[in-house]
């Protein structure tokens, strides 16, 4: 069994990858900021939208060992189930902060839909951390065999984006088809067909799919259940190191608000350093996702980065323009100040 920590890398689950019990999470958590330690610069309060996953470990981190706090601003972390309902709460003004796929988000902000403030960097790939797998006994062992094969790939439902055209509809299918390029592969020659995550392993094992996309906790729970392997890394070469998920808010709340966003990405770079040990994520991933803390201590992580690279994003943003999700070229640094 494998067990990677690369610095600090992590993917993200899309959706809820299993169903969420735990109290904090379902109620919302809060904390107070009283910037007693000094720290504390910022006013007002947050609401942040997730959908609970191995990417949101530093904040409810930061929420349980009262890190946030530190920075004199007010945090609630609402959960949802998908990417659709966070965009909804932001635009609705339940929540001022949401995480997810850069993709989405990206592609609103590129296609005018809505003018969005980069707040910060949630999770970046991690060798391993985004995979197609197979079966033991498959046919199909090389990238090459899938285009072959014409095979049928189950990967992560789109969420707000389309798909049904051939350009890639989330972080993961954009990360594998850039692999498969960069191997030669058409993309076009392979199926992709959106599973939620919680039925994927199922279409596997009865043959519905030849091989399935994947990001943990399915990783894991793939190779324990039915042995599967790992066919491609799709966080490799062309996308090692790619960003995959980052904190947004609305342009207009972020110039209007500028302390709070100050304090909450401070706030978080402290939590998300704090996760540069295993140990503090590995003790929140049966609360976000429902796994037990065996498999907590053996899934394969990304990493946290405790720092906006701006030129890093844009390498998703680039991507995404040469696959053709997007008809022109975002300039991330453009959602990074005004």
């Amino acid at each position: 069994m494998r067990l990677t920590w690369a610095g600090v890398r992590v993917l993200i689950s899309r959706t809820a990858p299993m169903a969420l019990t735990v109290t904090m999470l379902t109620s919302g958590c809060q904390v107070l900021g009283i910037g007693a330690s000094g720290a504390g610069f910022g006013s007002g309060s947050i609401t942040v939208a997730v959908v609970p996953g191995i990417d949101t470990a530093p904040l409810q981190v930061g929420v349980q060992k009262g890190l946030i706090q530190q920075y004199g601003v007010k945090v609630t972390v609402k959960p949802f189930q998908s990417l659709d309902d966070e965009l909804l709460a932001l635009t609705s003004g339940q929540a001022q902060v949401a995480v997810g796929d850069y993709t989405d988000f990206l592609y609103q902000q590129a296609t005018g839909h809505l003018s969005l403030r980069l707040v910060a960097d949630a999770y970046d790939a991690a060798p391993d951390s985004v995979a197609i797998l197979t079966l033991p006994n498959s046919k199909i062992t090389t990238p090459l065999q899938l285009e072959e094969q014409a095979a049928t790939v189950a990967t992560p439902p789109a969420d707000m984006l389309a798909s049904g055209g051939a350009a890639p509809y989330n972080i993961e299918t954009l990360a594998a088809q850039e692999v498969l390029q960069n191997d030669g592969v058409s993309p076009s020659g392979v199926t992709w067909s959106p599973t939620q995550g919680r039925d994927m392993l199922g279409a596997l094992h009865t043959g519905q799919v030849q091989a399935i996309l994947v990001s943990e906790p399915y990783i894991l729970q793939a190779e324990e259940q039915l042995g599967a392997v790992e066919m491609m890394d799709a966080s490799s070469g062309v996308t090692s190191g790619l960003p995959l998920s980052g904190y947004f808010a609305l342009a207009s709340y972020a110039h209007a608000n500028p302390l709070a966003v100050q304090a909450f990405q401070a706030a978080l770079a402290k939590a998300q350093a704090e996760c540069a040990q295993r140990g503090p994520v590995q003790s929140v991933l049966p609360q976000l996702t429902g796994m037990t803390a065996g498999d907590a201590s053996l899934v394969t992580l990304g990493s946290y980065p405790t720092t906006l690279n701006v030129g890093q994003v844009q390498r998703v943003a680039t991507l995404m323009y040469d696959s053709g999700m997007t008809t022109s070229l975002l300039d991330v640094s453009a959602m990074t100040s005004g």
